[in-house]
């Protein structure tokens, strides 16, 4: 008995691409894409190229922050526009091969809009909220917007420095820790402490050890020399 077909407008993903060819973080940066796409139709936002990758890389920087991994899977790299990896670009043609999305003119270049989808490819409840949060927050800035954005982050500022191309640090995103309050508080608790003394008797015992050890030293120098002999 054959499989019934998948519904109109869904493509398995195991149709969509030879399994053997999407790793683990692929299918995770498809999922995060997909997910981008959905949250983006439901508030009526465009979506270009650029675009979706600065958001994408915006809800990283904000999972790191919150100390969780990122969640599209991508190696961001400075590339032309600030942060972007070529893989979104493949993911773009295979999507729009299969007719899950569609490219239309849009000024100079053209707008992604999702209009099938990819079964099996759900993000995680919680990686979703950051998602979700990030195209609330940013998803109707104009690209060029979300560029200048991306270029004022700890990861893209480091990547200047460093030179175009070079891998994104993410971990610079990460919270350091206020040490300033807690310098503070230790120094408060060492001026209550009451004054500290030199025991000279320290010094004494150190001699004192010192003597009875001249004998035991003396010998071994000579058993030394002897050896030399």
């Amino acid at each position: 008995m054959s499989a019934a077909p998948a519904a109109a407008g869904k493509v398995e993903f195991a149709e969509m691409v030879d399994s053997q060819a999407f790793s683990s973080a692929r299918d995770r940066t498809a999922a995060a894409y997909l997910a981008v796409l959905r949250l983006a139709r439901e508030r009526g936002y465009i979506i270009t190229r650029l675009k979706i990758a600065k958001l994408l890389y915006l809800a990283d920087l904000a999972a790191v922050r919150a100390g969780d991994d990122p969640v599209s899977g991508i190696e961001w790299r400075w590339l032309n526009h600030g942060p972007f990896n070529n893989t979104l670009q493949y993911l773009e043609n295979e999507l729009t091969e299969k007719r899950v999305v569609r490219k239309d003119p849009y000024f100079i270049g053209y707008q992604i809009r999702l209009v099938g989808d990819v079964s099996g490819l759900d993000m995680p409840a919680p990686e979703m909220a950051i998602l979700e949060r990030v195209v609330a927050e940013f998803g109707s800035l104009a690209a060029t917007s979300l560029k200048d954005l991306s270029y004022q982050t700890p990861p893209m500022i480091d990547a200047q420095e460093r030179g175009q191309g070079v891998v994104l640090d993410l971990s610079l995103a990460r919270p350091r820790p206020k040490l300033g309050g807690l310098v503070t508080r230790m120094s408060a608790v060492l001026r209550r402490l009451p004054e500290q003394e030199t025991d000279p008797g320290v010094f004494v015992e150190i001699e004192r050890e010192m003597d009875e050890l001249a004998e035991a030293r003396r010998r071994a120098t000579g058993a030394l020399l002897r050896d030399d002999q």
